[in-house]
């Protein structure tokens, strides 16, 4: 117990620092505010255009899109905001930064996951609340405790295996030894694969996605099944199945990780 509140006090002081150096710039918050809304409202206006022009998108109307691409941006935004290190952890290997982790007698995983908690990932949580909630009135969705667990579980699995993907990718910079990652690259899957049904690919795309690379576990399967309780013949919620597929996977790219810090060799000339 006494270890567990001092890895808590740890992890509190870090989130403080992180929020001081970003609060050291007000407008750039206040600007990425008004980006990012504009961002994700002028992608969700786009989807409604689609949708009034063709009727549905892989069988699903606007109202089931508008709470499936609020899930995904809410999704989106909580992993910027505890993971988005991952996005530069080649420049981390390359300039030997992780050389302070070693240094500290506590858990590398631990040190780098909270050493940057990124008040910047808000900015993307503000516009997908918006839309989710919109969502939830459109879907008529009850705000029962079962609901809201469902939700949690929902965004709680998405969150991590955007995590997951990511910690993945920079890890590979251990063995690269470049800045180079696939960041970019997954970014544009996230959003073909979460932010749509993925009704609308072919069967050897649905089944990549489900079981190889299971991104549609981010929202799709768990969303789906919140709004078509008998669609599915597995005993368990499918948001329940979300959340493990998540912890699992990033479990899994925690070991990669810890693999990868065997291979840093700390900056040389």
């Amino acid at each position: 117990m006494k270890t567990i509140r001092y890895y808590a006090s740890v992890a509190v002081m870090f989130t403080r620092l992180s929020i001081q150096s970003r609060l050291e710039y007000p407008f750039m918050l206040i600007g990425h505010v008004l980006a990012n809304c504009i961002q994700w409202v002028v992608g969700f206006a786009a989807i409604k255009f689609v949708v009034d022009q063709f009727g549905s998108i892989g069988g699903w109307g606007y109202e089931s899109l508008a709470f499936l691409y609020g899930m995904s941006v809410l999704s989106h935004g909580l992993a910027v905001v505890f993971f988005i290190q991952t996005w530069f952890m080649g420049y981390r290997v390359i300039e030997g930064e992780f050389d302070r982790y070693l240094l500290r007698p506590m858990n590398l995983v631990f040190q780098f996951l909270f050493d940057d908690f990124n008040l910047i990932g808000f900015t993307d949580i503000i516009p997908g609340l918006m839309v989710f909630v919109y969502g939830c009135i459109k879907v008529r969705l009850t705000l029962n405790l079962a609901n809201v667990l469902l939700i949690f579980c929902t965004l709680a699995g998405g969150t991590l295996i955007r995590g997951a993907v990511w910690m993945f990718c920079g890890s590979m910079s251990f063995w690269t030894k470049s800045t180079a990652n696939f960041t970019d690259m997954v970014g544009e899957l996230f959003e073909r694969v979460s932010m749509y049904p993925i009704t609308i690919y072919p069967r050897w795309a649905q089944a990549l996605f489900t079981f190889l690379l299971p991104l549609a576990w981010i929202t799709f399967w768990p969303v789906r099944g919140m709004l078509e309780p008998g669609v599915s013949v597995i005993p368990v919620p499918l948001a329940v199945v979300a959340l493990a597929v998540g912890l699992l996977m990033f479990a899994g790219s925690c070991g990669i990780f810890r693999i990868g810090m065997r291979k840093y060799e700390s900056a040389g000339s």
